[in-house]
């Protein structure tokens, strides 16, 4: 009877070595870092597609009823009358800052004054707003409370609105949680959309060019030309500059550009110019309705 031999077999189990487990840990850290960056810019990818999705909504609301002034009717007989009369109902319709709006009481506010007016300046009376942010806090109050369109508030989410400054007048947010600023007139704000050349591209507001010839830039004279409502964010990089200051953290300068005591007949234009942009590179990622018009 034949024998089977069974041998025993040693394994034997090598260890890690230093190096290669420091390769490994390299590795991994490499690998870590790859996906978080990924991570953190899918993140900031969808702020940014936020951002552009409430403007969008609001440009939509705001422009049919800024557009809706080359046919309104006003008291006028003259050409020149007729555009005094005009910008100064969209200052009334469109405020970009509480300087625009009616203390409440039957002796401030017009009699001929139109609902929107009203409900603005019963509105502002019940609050005591502060200078920050005003234009975020104008264009919310535009929207929600101007009647230009009756499903306006249920267009956006909760979180597209907040109170930055607790003053309670609520604005709109962008994806980073951040007021989303407004001007009626952004005169010196320059784009694709908004061409500074009456030539190129006249105020429709003025078919009869008379508005006031001015002297943009330095040196040189124009006349009106098409402004488009100006709706931004300060994008990824943030507003870190103060609101109050007249340069603001979005690189636009938001010196008041129109008070109710200035000749309604003047140009649009002030002197510093409001939308102008302080620091191109600093600005370079801010995301406007101008950009979503161009692109």
């Amino acid at each position: 009877m034949a024998t089977v031999s069974c041998k025993a077999t040693s394994l034997k189990h090598d260890a890690f070595t230093l190096v290669e487990l420091l390769v490994t840990m390299v590795i991994i850290s490499i690998v870590t870092g790859l996906s978080l960056a990924g991570l953190a810019s899918s993140r900031q990818r969808a702020k940014i597609d936020k951002t552009k999705s409430t403007i969008r909504k609001l440009h939509e609301i705001v422009m049919p009823q800024y557009e809706s002034y080359l046919s309104r009717r006003v008291a006028a007989t003259t050409p020149t009358a007729r555009l005094a009369a005009i910008r100064l109902l969209m200052v009334q319709e469109m405020p970009d800052q509480w300087a625009d709006v009616y203390p409440s009481g039957s002796l401030t506010i017009p009699p001929d004054a139109t609902a929107p007016t009203r409900r603005y300046a019963t509105y502002k009376n019940a609050l005591s707003p502060s200078p920050l942010y005003e234009g975020a806090e104008c264009l919310a109050m535009i929207i929600t409370r101007g009647g230009f369109a009756d499903d306006a508030p249920e267009l956006f989410r909760s979180d597209e609105m907040g109170d930055l400054d607790s003053d309670g007048a609520p604005e709109f947010r962008d994806g980073w949680g951040r007021p989303i600023g407004f001007f009626r007139w952004a005169a010196g704000f320059s784009s694709i959309a908004q061409i500074q050349n009456a030539s190129v591209s006249p105020d429709p507001l003025d078919p009869f060019r008379v508005s006031t010839s001015i002297t943009y830039p330095p040196g040189t004279t124009q006349t009106d030309y098409a402004l488009v409502p100006l709706i931004y964010s300060s994008g990824p990089g943030g507003a870190t500059d103060d609101p109050l200051s007249p340069q603001s953290g979005y690189q636009i300068d938001t010196t008041l550009h129109w008070l109710q005591s200035a000749p309604i007949s003047s140009t649009r234009l002030g002197s510093p110019v409001s939308g102008e942009i302080g620091d191109l590179s600093v600005a370079a990622d801010n995301i406007t309705n101008h950009d979503l018009l161009s692109k």
